[in-house]
């Protein structure tokens, strides 16, 4: 909202520059973006929150600063204009209102013998100040007191209308109407229109109509002065796609009980500007005025909320001066009466906050309230610390990313298109839909990290994803809790000068145990070619228990070609409902190795179907005490070896804590583990 320094000075006696009044206003929430020095003014931009429509004007403003500075706010002259009527020329005019719901006041008056021409110079710099371009002198002074009071007025040509009649009804669905800005418009039933005993004239709150507009030929008007429901006019304008300084007022909350005052306000510029006289009384359909809003204010709640005891003389003085009518009650007790253009004042707190502005929000120390009880972590909060905790220690960084997607961007990432939440509110047309996976979030902010020169990335994410419910759910979606990780790039060089060892899949598959390992599971890894975003021959899904907890891989050829990535992604996403319900294990510290460990060298020829991890677990199954640990050290598959098959190397670590080993004890260990896999896989020693 621009507000014009020379202008508020109809309003006050004001000894403040425009740079002290910005900060004052800023202090009382009305904070000032920018100061604008014209020739003769200074021009504040105001930000005026939604709920303050009675600040989208000058005298708004003005009774803000008075307030702040314990100035005597002038009001404009409201008083009727001294020629009452015309009554050599009377004219008349009916106004009917069908939908008192959406139209609950309608005032109107009919002026002629004015003469339509350009405004004088002071009203013109006025509305060019403030960004407004002047059109003639009457559609200027509508605007004028628009910027004034904050109430909007609309002008009709008189004899433009169908048997002088005006009609505030809902539109009929096969009507059209053009706009002021000559558009033609298609309405229907839920707009509120200004209709005469034919057509319809102005959406209503919103933009005139063509056909009735003010010319320069105009001898006689009808001026429109109503309060329109809020609701009904931000329907209406956000369905036809209209924003306009009247449907910017009205949506918010206009003052219905102004109507008639800025009606004589316009009338009396009218006359002074362009002549004229009143050719009829004020018409002013008002059937159910509403109550006037009183709430309660007490000294003990404003200590409450505020933490400082106030002075009770300062609260009802700052309350009169913002127009609150107070009257004590009884000790500490005022019972507040709220003006009518204060649409955002309903309960206590609200007064409470109105006494803090003006008091000083930098006045008021920062206190912590008391607590009834001690606060605690969540169940899974040391699940989610160990780890992060790890992921860090991996060299990763954690990522931030909304839940809201659209499917049209996770389209590629399946084979055909998930069931997804829709938000019933969106904020965005790009946000309408919540997430079903972490990894389409992950793999964007990837290509952002990549595009900004970032060519080693390992991004991780704990967030919550919305994925269809089942019968047991009992519901159309579950909220669930998954780890997601995104790397790309070295996965270690730690000179310039040495060779780097690129990321692959066996360097994601040990991060993701090493993670299992933290919560105290063991996972079982399966080679898989269903993951829709995952490459068919280099992906795996992941269980524990027989319960799928998660999946790894390297990102589809596809997706990689989509994204322009040149080099391998890999990505994971684990399931952490599963891992939560499981007992974190305690920390265990064990003694350095008092006797020397015995290393000894397996290599042999297997068929390539079969699983490495497979022949570990087979391993194991021996329960062989003294092994402490298996490495695979090669792995090779050439022409030499026959089809199908390929040569592993692996190499087994005895120890005992007890005794030292013997060369007969540890061959004996390494013949049974040979002669168990020989047996099981059909495996032969090579040399």
């Amino acid at each position: 909202m621009k507000i014009s320094y020379q202008w508020l000075g109809d309003f006050l006696d004001l000894d403040v520059d425009a740079s002290g009044l910005a900060n004052l206003l800023t202090k009382v929430g009305l904070a000032v973006e920018e100061i604008e020095e014209l020739e003769n003014d200074f021009v504040l931009d105001v930000e005026v929150t939604t709920n303050r429509p009675d600040c989208l004007n000058h005298l708004g403003i003005a009774r803000e600063i008075a307030a702040q500075l314990g100035l005597q706010l002038k009001s404009p002259d409201f008083s009727p204009p001294q020629d009452e009527a015309d009554s050599s020329t009377p004219l008349s005019a009916g106004v009917s209102i069908e939908n008192r719901e959406l139209c609950p006041r309608y005032a109107a008056r009919v002026l002629s013998g004015f003469t339509i021409g350009e405004s004088p110079d002071w009203l013109k710099a006025r509305l060019e100040a403030v960004g407004q371009r002047p059109i003639n002198n009457i559609v200027d002074i509508t605007n004028y007191v628009l910027l004034e009071v904050g109430h909007p007025l609309h002008a009709f040509d008189y004899h433009k209308l169908e048997e002088h009649r005006i009609i505030v009804r809902e539109a009929k669905t096969s009507e059209r109407l053009t706009t002021l800005d000559g558009v033609e418009r298609q309405l229907d039933s839920s707009m509120l229109v200004i209709g005469d005993a034919r057509q319809p004239v102005a959406l209503a709150g919103i933009m005139g109509g063509e056909g009735s507009e003010v010319s320069p030929d105009t001898r006689v008007i009808l001026l429109e002065s109503a309060y329109f429901n809020p609701a009904s006019v931000r329907h209406t304008a956000k369905k036809l796609g209209l924003r306009t300084e009247a449907c910017f007022r009205f949506e918010r909350g206009a003052d219905p009980q102004i109507p008639v005052k800025a009606l004589n306000r316009t009338c009396r510029l009218i006359q002074e500007i362009a002549g004229g006289v009143m050719a009829g009384p004020v018409i002013d359909e008002f059937p159910n005025p509403p109550a006037q809003n009183s709430v309660q204010l007490r000294s003990q709640r404003l200590v409450k909320v505020l933490g400082v005891e106030i002075d009770p003389e300062f609260v009802t003085d700052t309350l009169s001066r913002l127009e609150f009518e107070t009257a004590t009650t009884e000790k500490g007790i005022w019972q507040v009466q709220v003006p009518s253009f204060r649409v955002d004042v309903q309960i206590e707190d609200d007064l409470v906050e109105e006494v803090a502005r003006h008091y000083g929000y930098d006045r008021i120390e920062s206190t912590y309230p008391a607590t009834s009880s001690l606060g605690k972590f969540l169940p899974t909060d040391e699940h989610d610390r160990r780890l992060t905790e790890t992921l860090e220690g991996l060299g990763f960084w954690e990522a931030f990313n909304y839940v809201f997607t659209h499917p049209s961007r996770e389209a590629a990432f399946w084979n055909s298109p998930p069931s997804m939440a829709a938000i019933s509110n969106p904020l965005t047309e790009e946000d309408t839909h919540l997430r079903v996976s972490l990894v389409p979030g992950l793999v964007e902010a990837l290509r952002r990290n990549l595009n900004h020169g970032n060519k080693n990335v390992r991004l991780f994410e704990l967030g919550k994803v919305f994925a269809p419910g089942d019968a047991k759910g009992g519901g159309d979606f579950k909220e669930t809790s998954r780890l997601g990780l995104v790397v790309t790039g070295t996965f270690y060089q730690p000179f310039w000068n040495t060779a780097h060892d690129e990321f692959h899949f066996h360097h994601l598959k040990g991060v993701v145990e090493t993670l299992l390992g933290k919560l105290g599971c063991r996972g079982e890894f399966e080679g898989t070619s269903d993951i829709s975003f995952l490459h068919p021959g280099m992906a795996a899904s992941l269980s524990a228990d027989g319960e799928p907890i998660g999946v790894l891989g390297q990102l589809r050829p596809e997706l990689q070609e989509a994204y322009k990535f040149l080099q391998p992604v890999f990505v994971a996403e684990l399931f952490l409902d599963p891992l939560y319900g499981r007992p974190l294990p305690e920390p265990r510290y064990e003694s350095f190795e008092r006797l020397p460990s015995v290393e000894r060298d397996l290599s042999f020829i297997v068929d390539k179907e079969v699983e490495y991890a497979t022949m570990l677990s087979v391993v194991e199954e021996l329960g062989i005490p003294d092994l402490r640990d298996i490495q695979l050290i090669d792995l090779y598959q050439g022409p030499t070896l026959p089809q199908g098959k390929v040569s592993l190397a692996i190499r087994l670590t005895f120890v005992s804590p007890e005794i030292t080993l013997t060369q007969e004890k540890v061959n004996r260990y390494t013949e049974e583990i040979f002669s168990v896999l020989k047996k099981t896989f059909s495996m032969q020693a090579r040399t």
